[in-house]
């Protein structure tokens, strides 16, 4: 039962995303790292032996922390990524702001 409402979290994910492009309030680029994420998540609710295993390998002994360390790394990524994205569209800002003022200078100028 648990599997199924996972499964169903998931395929809802991934629905959510590719309405929010299609709709065009989130761009191709951002979605695709929310697509791979709910891809990941529909893999480990179809397969939950898949997480075992994976952390076996690693050498991991409580499965669930790799998915909490994997879903904090994915999280501190996409921060990083939006935060680097801000900056940049702060400098826009600044300089558009200094253009718009050096326009008006030149009108008044005029």
């Amino acid at each position: 039962m648990k599997r199924i409402y996972f499964v169903i979290v998931a395929v809802i994910a991934i629905v959510y995303v590719i309405t929010e492009v299609r709709k065009g309030k989130f761009s191709i680029k951002e979605s695709i790292y929310w697509f791979i994420a709910s891809l990941i998540m529909l893999i480990l609710a179809i397969f939950p032996n898949l997480l075992d295993s994976l952390a076996t390998f690693l050498g991991i002994g409580y499965s669930p922390s790799l998915l909490f360390t994997i879903c904090i790394i994915f999280l501190l990524f996409i921060n990083f990524r939006s935060s680097r994205k801000i900056a940049e569209q702060e400098e826009k800002i600044i300089e558009l702001a200094q253009d718009i003022a050096l326009l008006k200078e030149e009108n008044r100028k005029k």
